[in-house]
């Protein structure tokens, strides 16, 4: 399959669907993650710890770390031609490219808007989403409720993270917990296998403070003395977030699941955001789901941010671990802070 657009008039594109604009659906997915490995002992030693701490604390092993000279915007080209491969589309069939990101390589131009020209994708408008990390169920919803109007046929939506650029491996809080990765699916109109049956979205900015860089923007805008300070790297509050992110999931989860009239037994599969292993199983103990329904990939990539979800939903939809005939849970929880969840079931 070839990524050049297809030759088409200027304008809206096909509806690959086939379907009226009452239903959408995930029709691809796919992820890039890069091939340079940061296990815990390099980890370990950069913030002054041991690797059983960083495991005991954590639940990651390894996390992936970009080049310098892969960016954002190369990581999302990856797992969008991924997902496009899967979908059975080409670039010129999507209409609309979402991308959620935090580390975009550049404050402007939208990354949307980089991937596009990467795909030939010509017929699509591109814009970003900064939600946190949850930024990718925003996105998602987003390009849902404008597929659904009949805005497009096709829908791409990206999460994608290059937070090696913004962790300070010196720091024990937030050095060993982050990675780079990308994810993607391809939504399209009419019902399937993985239509989005509800959504639920939360933002509380009072705890916005917890998780921050606090230099870099226009506030207090990068100089030497940010970077001396080397305060344009994040920052967490990880008890304050912790609470806060068990409890607004297992919220998010349950006003999900109410609105498509489910319940946690009829959860086939719950992907949440890989935030670290602890907040995963507080989570679900408090959403009443059993681990073994649980999808976790954090000790292999570790924190992914807004790229954790769609990565672990295409790990899971391609190694058979996701069943298609039953009701799949997207949770998340990010700075901001953000949450959401999603159902998407036959």
């Amino acid at each position: 399959m070839t990524d050049r657009p297809r030759e088409r008039a200027a304008g809206p594109p096909i509806d690959p669907g086939g379907g009226s604009g009452d239903a959408v659906r995930i029709a691809g997915t796919g992820r890039f993650l890069p091939p340079r490995i940061l296990a815990n002992a390099e980890a370990a030693a950069l913030a002054g710890v041991d690797e059983e701490w960083i495991l005991r604390r954590t639940g990651v092993r390894e996390r992936r770390v970009a080049d310098d000279d892969v960016g954002t915007a190369a990581m999302a080209l990856g797992a969008a031609r991924e997902a496009l491969a899967a979908s059975g589309l080409a670039a010129g069939d999507i209409g609309l490219i979402v991308v959620a990101t935090s580390t975009p390589d550049h404050l402007t131009p939208p990354t949307a808007c980089e991937l596009q020209a990467a795909l030939g994708a010509r017929c699509a408008a591109a814009f970003d989403v900064e939600a946190g990390f949850a930024g990718w169920i925003y996105a998602l919803v987003t390009a849902e409720s404008l597929l659904r109007t009949g805005m497009a046929g096709a829908a791409l939506v990206v999460g994608v993270e290059k937070l090696s650029t913004v962790t300070d491996r010196t720091d024990a809080q937030t050095g060993p917990l982050f990675g780079d990765g990308a994810g993607a699916a391809v939504l399209v109109r009419g019902a399937g296998p993985l239509t989005l049956r509800s959504r639920s979205w939360w933002a509380d900015g009072t705890l916005a403070d917890a998780l921050k860089r606090p230099s870099g923007g226009s506030a207090r805008p990068f100089d030497r003395t940010v970077l001396d300070e080397r305060s344009h790297l994040l920052r967490m509050e990880g008890t304050r977030l912790f609470r806060a992110a068990v409890r607004t999931m297992a919220a998010q989860a349950r006003l999900a699941l109410a609105r498509a009239g489910l319940s946690a037994d009829d959860i086939g599969l719950a992907i949440p955001h890989q935030a670290n292993l602890r907040i995963i199983e507080a989570a679900a103990r408090e959403m009443r789901l059993p681990m073994e329904r649980v999808y976790v990939n954090v000790h292999r990539y570790g924190n992914t941010g807004a790229a954790t979800i769609p990565i672990a939903l295409d790990e899971a939809v391609r190694s058979g671990a996701l069943d298609v005939n039953r009701p799949t849970l997207l949770v998340s929880f990010g700075a901001g802070a953000t949450a959401g969840a999603v159902v998407v079931a036959p």
